[in-house]
């Protein structure tokens, strides 16, 4: 599969943070998460249809198929691992943390993800 955009990313984990269990998501509250409009959302939500990342019936809910679900926890805990290390480690406030890791987590290269996710799971053990 080709590469995903950063605004798809940000679709796919807006519909992961938003599902409880196997629940649907509304386009409207994907689009009041993400701060644009339904139209939008329709058409992310048509591509991440294509690549079998969601699944849509007409005017229902989205639903994340296995394979989204496994793309969008992936993207989640890249997001979370640097916003977590943003804050804990270099003492940045947790707004402008959360703004940061929405920009790193697009443009980080792989390497230095997977070594930043063993920095801080090595960190968590210490702390733990």
């Amino acid at each position: 599969m080709k590469r995903m955009s950063p605004s798809l990313e940000d679709y796919l984990e807006a519909v992961f943070k938003l599902t409880n269990d196997d629940t649907g998501v509304r386009t409207t509250d994907i689009a009041a998460e993400l701060g644009v409009s339904k139209a939008s959302v329709n058409q992310a939500v048509g591509l991440l249809s294509d690549r079998g990342y969601v699944r849509q019936e007409r005017y229902g809910p989205v639903y994340l198929t296995e394979d989204g679900k496994n793309k969008a926890r992936a993207i989640y805990k890249r997001h979370q691992t640097i916003k977590e290390f943003l804050v804990s480690i270099l003492g940045v406030d947790e707004q402008i943390a959360e703004e940061d890791a929405c920009s790193i987590e697009h443009v980080i290269s792989k390497e230095t993800m997977d070594r930043l996710m063993d920095y801080m799971e090595k960190e968590n053990v210490k702390d733990g």
